[in-house]
């Protein structure tokens, strides 16, 4: 699974048959929570998500978390 800091939300993306899942992340338990409502159209490479990612949750963007980044 990859995981990416959301602008200070923790976001998991896992490929799957067809497509990709994404979870909601809890980096201190290591606990993982499908979220059904962010859908990332199949056709996007994973080089591509962190700008889907940025798009979709771009308006919870601050200065102490201005981007998206891998974290794993």
């Amino acid at each position: 699974m990859m995981i990416y800091n959301v602008f200070g939300r923790f976001i998991g993306v896992k490929p799957s048959t067809p497509g990709w899942q994404v979870f909601r992340v809890d980096m201190t338990e290591r606990k993982f929570s499908r979220l059904y409502e962010v859908i990332i159209p199949d056709e996007l490479t994973e080089a591509e998500i962190p700008l889907w990612l940025g798009d979709i949750y771009h308006e919870a963007a601050s200065e102490q978390h201005p981007d998206v980044t891998r974290v794993e």
